[in-house]
């Protein structure tokens, strides 16, 4: 019959179909998993030879595969889950990690994580409850990544440490679960033997009890999915303490702050002592690139802030600094989260921050550096109050009567558990020194201290990192700075007394020192920018103030006063004085400083950056004409006229009246007329001077962003694209030259002598001149070479400039040299690139005053 089959068509005879076995049919699962698990009990009971254990670690490493494949497809399928059942009833996961330590072959222990991990997402037979699942894990995880007989790679790591992640976020959503993984055996007894002993370290160290938070906090200072993983799991237990006693008393007894704290320490320590903030020749801005910025450091030991190294160790610090944070934040046990912070207190800002502050210098050319570059950087990550609140209080030595102690919240204040004083104790004997006398506290020598003995320093490093630090207290916690960097002194709201007049002939006098540095339409358009950026500053503090006076100690708009004779006032008014011959990254710095004062608020500007009001009119009359419309006004009327005329009385100005700053300003604007007078052509050199920092893309105005940020942030260690800076400066040169305007230099030479940084005269010559020589206006040749006579530009630019000591200027705590000694010098293209900073600050000074009174209004100036 085949043949009558084929003849039909058929080609071949049907066949029956064969039964399959249902997907979804749990016995068949089941039978499935057993054949795979004996096998596995097979190859691990066969006897082992090294010699030739290949072919059977690879079929046992497929076997545990398999056995991943069955759960993950049993936890998917429809309940019943026999298979799930049967290897919690067999522990089939201990013979998978048995299988794992003994054979230390990494293929097989990855397997075994990955059972481990499908059980866990099984979320059936309670295996996270199960304290010999925990058992299991645990020991498995501890001789993989701890006896050290087995090398595994970043990969079986990651594994495992998002395995234990995943265990620590199944107990935060299941505290129940918590016993199974910790078993507290503390004995607060056990505390007195450590005390009498004078250990080391202080707490217990019990990995026995809780070996999952001990794995983690191990690796939370790793880089990558390592460190991720470790330390929100960890933050995954703190916040576990809430809920249960027992934890909550383990961690205060442990030794698991100190880990934390001593952690956070060797990081510290990790970091140079000795640190230089020069840019290298690289990656060196232009805006010092255009000046006598040198890139060399005196000393072969300090560390580059730009170097791979040290930004490196910058990160993991600060990121370790980060976890710190958000371990308080998360914390929701009082007793841990003060234990914590005594920690944080005591082992690190007592034993070591404070002891770098107080042996730093700025006479060995970086140790002070390094330490006002570290406390930027932390006061710039700090964002948890009591964190910050205890550094700041402590490292500035506030006592109750500061200020910043009124204003700002103390570190908590809730009763201590027995368990969290007696840890408190124990921290304060360990690290009290043997000696009283060698105890060293900030009453002597605070971070005060520091900053004001490095923004009078010689170095110029040391003044740019004393002034960033001072910039950045300022804006991020300047309630710490009122009363200790600021002296200022508390009045009354209702004693303000600057008016619409006084700010008129203000802002006249600035805008005429302004104008007197460069005349130019580029002016309106900085001003512009300026003044949008300073509203949104002035802004955003205003919601955080209390604007009712009748509320005792409440923060009031400008409820302190800054006295001229406050001690950084003066000194960055004498560094203000010597603006021309200062380092621009000084100037910077300076200006940033300055601005951030009078942006805050709080502070009164009269007398520094305002006229005084004892310097208004005393006589609230003025003589003018009589209006006709004036004889039929009332005595309401004629009383508000009155004020309106009051108000708008101009002050009484003299060089004695003047406010601090504008008299300094007005001394800068004399040098540089006199300075014009030597060198018909300066205006034109400004110009193309400012014309070429701006081609760049660097912003020179003072106000942050400074084009000279901190060491560790990312606008300083930023290189801008090389070619796209190429290429609009090569276009604006071409355009400059094509044009013969903006520059006034005689040849394209001037441009690239002038983008270049500034070279030193050679064999011991001084290009110097007590009156400079003048570029000729008149245009050369193309066709003639210059005249012999006709100085090169280069020549112009880096011809010295000697500028005379102004003791109006200077005031009391400048040096003035004796007669014919050189006091300030710089080069011409230095003194240019000053020029236009120092532009760019007085236009952000008149921004700022112009804007206060617009967005404050009656509470900064008095209308009528």
């Amino acid at each position: 019959m085949e043949w009558v089959w084929g003849f039909l068509g058929g080609g071949n005879a049907p066949k029956r179909p064969v039964p399959k076995a249902a997907a979804n049919d749990p016995l068949l699962r089941l039978a499935k998993f057993k054949r795979v698990y004996h096998t596995i009990l097979q190859l691990c009971n066969r006897p082992r030879n090294l010699t030739s254990e290949g072919p059977l670690l690879d079929q046992l490493q497929s076997c545990l595969g398999k056995v991943v494949t069955l759960i993950r497809e049993e936890a998917r399928a429809p309940i019943p889950h026999p298979c799930l059942q049967f290897v919690a009833a067999n522990q089939v996961y201990a013979v998978c990690a048995r299988a794992a330590t003994v054979s230390q072959h990494e293929p097989i222990i990855q397997s075994t994580v990955a059972v481990y991990a499908a059980l866990v997402d099984s979320e059936e037979e309670d295996f996270l409850s199960s304290a010999a699942f925990a058992k299991s894990l645990m020991r498995l995880v501890r001789k993989v990544v701890e006896s050290g007989t087995v090398l595994v790679t970043i990969d079986t790591e990651t594994a495992i440490l998002e395995l234990l992640f995943t265990i620590s976020a199944k107990i935060r959503l299941q505290p129940e679960i918590l016993s199974s993984w910790f078993q507290s055996s503390v004995k607060p007894e056990l505390e007195d033997v450590f005390l009498t002993e004078k250990k080391s370290f202080v707490g217990i160290t019990q990995k026995d009890d809780f070996p999952l938070c001990y794995l983690l906090i191990d690796r939370v200072h790793h880089d990558g999915r390592i460190g991720d993983f470790a330390r929100t799991g960890l933050l995954y237990i703190f916040e576990a303490t809430g809920r249960s006693d027992d934890l909550e008393q383990w961690v205060v007894s442990s030794d698991l702050p100190t880990l934390m704290a001593s952690g956070l320490g060797a990081l510290y320590s990790q970091l140079n002592r000795e640190l230089s903030i020069l840019h290298p020749d690289a990656t060196l801005p232009a805006v010092l690139a255009m000046s006598d910025y040198s890139t060399t450091h005196p000393r072969a030991t300090a560390e580059s802030a730009f170097s791979e190294r040290h930004r490196s160790h910058m990160a993991t610090f600060l990121s370790y600094l980060a976890f710190w944070q958000d371990v308080l934040d998360h914390c929701s046990s009082a007793d841990v989260k003060q234990t914590l912070l005594d920690h944080f207190q005591i082992l690190f800002l007592r034993q070591l921050l404070y002891p770098s502050l107080l042996q730093s210098s700025d006479t060995d050319a970086g140790s002070s550096i390094a330490v006002l570059t570290y406390m930027t950087a932390m006061l710039e990550s700090l964002e948890y109050p009591d964190l910050m609140n205890m550094m700041l209080e402590y490292l500035l030595a506030i006592e109750g009567s500061s200020p910043a102690v009124q204003e700002a919240p103390l570190s908590p204040t809730t009763p201590r558990s027995p368990n969290a004083t007696r840890r408190r104790q124990s921290l304060m004997l360990l690290t009290t020194p043997n000696d009283p006398n060698d105890a060293v506290e900030p009453s002597l020598f605070n971070l005060v201290d520091l900053i004001m003995n490095n923004v009078t320093s010689k170095n110029d490093q040391s003044v740019f990192a004393a002034l960033k630090l001072a910039s950045t207290l300022l804006n991020r916690q300047k309630n710490f700075a009122f009363g200790t960097l600021l002296n200022v002194q508390s009045c009354r709201r209702d004693a303000v007394g600057r008016t619409t007049g006084a700010l008129d002939v203000e802002l006249e006098k600035l805008n005429a020192i302004a104008t007197s540095f460069h005349h130019g339409a580029e002016v309106d358009c900085a001003y512009a920018g300026l003044t949008e950026d300073t509203r949104l500053v002035i802004e955003a503090q205003i919601p955080f103030l209390d604007t009712k006076p009748e509320q005792h100690g409440s923060k009031q708009i400008g409820c302190y006063r800054l006295p001229q004779e406050d001690h950084l006032l003066r000194a960055m008014r004498d560094l203000l004085a010597t603006f021309f011959t200062n380092s621009v990254d000084v100037n910077l710095g300076l200006t940033q400083a300055i601005i951030c004062i009078a942006l805050c608020v709080e502070v009164r500007l009269d007398g520094w950056l305002a006229v005084h009001p004892s310097n208004y009119p005393k006589d609230p009359t003025t003589p003018g004409s009589q209006r006709d419309w004036h004889a039929h006004l009332d005595e309401d009327e004629n009383a508000a006229l009155s004020a309106v005329k009051k108000a708008a009385n101009p002050p009484t100005w003299s060089d004695t009246t003047a406010p601090l700053i504008h008299t300094t300003l007005q001394a800068l604007a004399s040098e540089l007329d006199a300075l014009r007078a030597t060198i018909p052509n300066l205006d034109h050199l400004i110009s193309g001077r400012k014309h070429m920092l701006q081609a760049t893309g660097h912003d020179t105005a003072s106000h942050p962003p400074s084009s000279v940020a901190s060491p560790t942030q990312a606008t300083f260690l930023e290189v801008p694209n090389k070619a796209t800076n190429h290429s609009r400066s090569s276009s604006h040169s071409s355009l400059a030259i094509a044009t013969g305007k903006a520059t006034g230099y005689g040849s394209p030479a001037s441009l690239v002598a002038s983008s270049s940084p500034t070279r030193k005269a050679g064999d011991g010559e001084e290009r110097s001149s007590s009156t400079p020589v003048a570029v000729p206006t008149a245009k050369s040749s193309v066709f003639l070479p210059p005249p012999p006579e006709t100085p090169s530009t280069t020549d112009v630019l880096m011809q010295t400039i000697k500028f005379p000591v102004n003791k109006a200027a200077a005031g009391e705590g400048v040096d003035v040299a004796g007669e014919g000694e050189e006091v300030r010098k710089a080069s011409l293209n230095h003194v240019l690139t000053n020029v236009v900073v120092l532009q760019e600050f007085v236009l952000e000074v008149i921004a700022v005053l112009q804007v206060r009174a617009a967005v404050l209004g009656e509470r900064e100036v008095k209308v009528v």
